[in-house]
């Protein structure tokens, strides 16, 4: 233990520090600057990021409730299917999704040609380059948020009070409101708030889809403009946006806690439907999985093939491919091994101390990433400007980023092993590190693989990170998918947006198996 807190005090200062400078820049710039950025920007992307986030967050909870309710409440034919089959977008990065509509609904494209036969062509048709086309985009890779908290909270209610108010004649929608949706709701808060978080947080479909909110506006700072304290104030404005969204989370969900009747227990059972009413929920699963994964990616696996065919595999693509498997890699490793130390003293020794590292630790991933990248800047710049530009700095980027992914598997690791298993050790004769290397770290071998697994994923996916860190002429799949749609060079776009797609399913596999694994609903790392 003594050797493990000066090890976790230097990780978690390393993850806090980027923060930390953002907000020291933005207090010590010039006030002029504020008044500036206020006059030009802020009124523009605050009032643009505070409608998005409300109309995604409808949005979401409208298709995430609905899809729960009828999922958890009624029996339908392929309904094993289709529940698992809901958290498929999940694996679509919001910028995957923003192409694969871009070319769609291009001139001359499928939407557009409908839209005329269907009704003229005096008739506008509405564009996705708008606010409501990015609600739309953002809603459809979002929902599953809401809908896999949702269905854990509505397959963990008791049904007997729902059967008491039957009993005493309160009507099907009351139920429905004053029970189901209040007894789910703390589920229902997290789930739109890790949508919330996800959308302050996005950068490739705002950037795509050429709407203004804090990402966009922080990256132009920076690329267009080179201006390091105006984007470090942007991005402590957006920071304390996700304070607050926290806070708030935290406020509303712990002020409704309901505890379940012990020794009175009863599981919903669901409820048989006709066939009327099993081709109506059917067709309604279809529309938004239609929508939000089986439409782009089919597409996506046309054009790809496509444009092999046509063109042979582009000889760039190894490259592209190398790169992001190589920083990927590099990224997962290290914050495997840097989340050692945080997560066994928080299993282990749940002190102040440990939860201030703890905490420390893991703000970067509440964190957008391009304020993670203005903070790594800013630290280069004071500190180490020979890191400008390099490999090292990206990857900590990622690490800062994702470190709590790997930090949260561990610890669930650890504390399923006994510490018995630790103390037998130590009495033979064993020392801290050959404890911690010969007996405990193969015990929980599968939580540190599938903390490195979800971490590389991620970093593949990473974008704003990525684009504002990245040497030169060093691209990865993400930079390219971004580059070439910007170009609306669609069939470019396409392969390694669908190795994107794929590698995206890895994690979601895991993620129905523990399910299907465990007694009660979906367990979310």
């Amino acid at each position: 233990m003594s050797l493990l807190t000066p090890l976790a005090s230097g990780v978690a200062i390393l993850a806090a520090t980027p923060i930390i400078i953002i907000f020291y820049s933005a207090i010590t710039v010039d006030a002029g600057l504020w008044i500036q950025i206020y006059e030009t920007r802020l009124q523009v992307i605050l009032l643009n990021t505070i409608k998005l986030l409300f109309a995604v967050g409808v949005l979401t909870v409208l298709i995430g409730i609905t899809m729960a309710m009828i999922v958890t409440r009624y029996d339908f034919k392929g309904k094993r299917i289709w529940e698992w089959a809901l958290i498929l977008p999940l694996a679509v990065p919001g910028y995957v999704l923003a192409y694969a509509y871009a070319s769609i609904m291009a001139p001359g494209g499928v939407v557009q040609t409908l839209w005329i036969n269907l009704f003229g062509d005096t008739s506008t048709m509405p564009s996705l380059y708008s606010f409501w086309g990015v609600s739309f985009i953002l809603s459809l890779v979002n929902y599953p948020y809401v809908y896999l908290l949702t269905r854990a909270s509505l397959l963990n209610q008791n049904i007997s009070y729902d059967e008491v108010a039957r009993t005493l004649g309160v009507s099907k929608w009351k139920r429905l409101w004053l029970i189901n949706i209040r007894m789910a709701y703390p589920g229902i808060i997290a789930g739109m708030a890790l949508v919330l978080m996800e959308v302050m947080a996005d950068f490739g479909t705002v950037a795509l889809l050429r709407y203004p909110t804090f990402t966009e506006a922080i990256y132009r700072q920076m690329t267009a403009r080179f201006d390091f304290l105006g984007a470090s104030a942007l991005g402590s404005i957006l920071v304390g946006l996700t304070l607050l969204l926290l806070i708030l989370e935290h406020h509303f969900r712990g002020r409704r806690v309901f505890e379940q009747t012990k020794g009175k227990f009863k599981k919903p059972i669901p409820k048989g439907v006709d066939v009327k009413r099993t081709i109506f929920f059917t067709a309604l699963i279809l529309i938004i999985l239609g929508m939000a994964f089986f439409a782009p990616v089919s597409l996506l696996t046309k054009w790809s093939i496509d444009a092999i065919f046509k063109a042979g595999l582009d000889s760039r693509f190894v490259k592209f491919t190398f790169n992001t498997i190589s920083v990927s890699a590099l990224g997962a490793t290290i914050a495997v091994i840097l989340a050692i130390p945080i997560a066994y003293l928080h299993a282990r020794y749940l002190n102040p101390l440990n939860k201030v590292l703890y905490f420390s630790s893991t703000l970067g991933y509440s964190l957008p990433g391009p304020v993670i990248a203005v903070g790594l800047l800013l630290v280069a710049n004071l500190f180490f400007p020979q890191l400008y530009g390099g490999i090292v700095i990206l990857v900590s980027a990622y690490v800062v980023r994702f470190l709590s992914i790997t930090v949260q598997s561990q610890e669930s690791s650890i504390l399923t092993v006994s510490r018995s298993v630790e103390d037998a050790a130590k009495t033979l004769g064993a020392g801290t590190w050959r404890t911690m290397t010969r007996v405990l770290l193969p015990l929980i071998k599968p939580g540190i693989f599938t903390g490195w697994m979800v971490v590389f994923i991620d970093c593949m996916k990473e974008l704003p990170a990525t684009m504002m860190l990245r040497p030169l002429a060093f691209d990865t799949l993400s930079v390219r998918v971004w580059v070439e749609a910007a170009e609306s060079l669609w069939d470019m776009a396409a392969l390694p947006a669908l190795l994107i797609v794929i590698s995206g399913l890895i994690p979601i596999t895991f993620i129905i198996r523990k399910s299907n694994g465990g007694k009660d609903g979906v367990q979310v790392t």
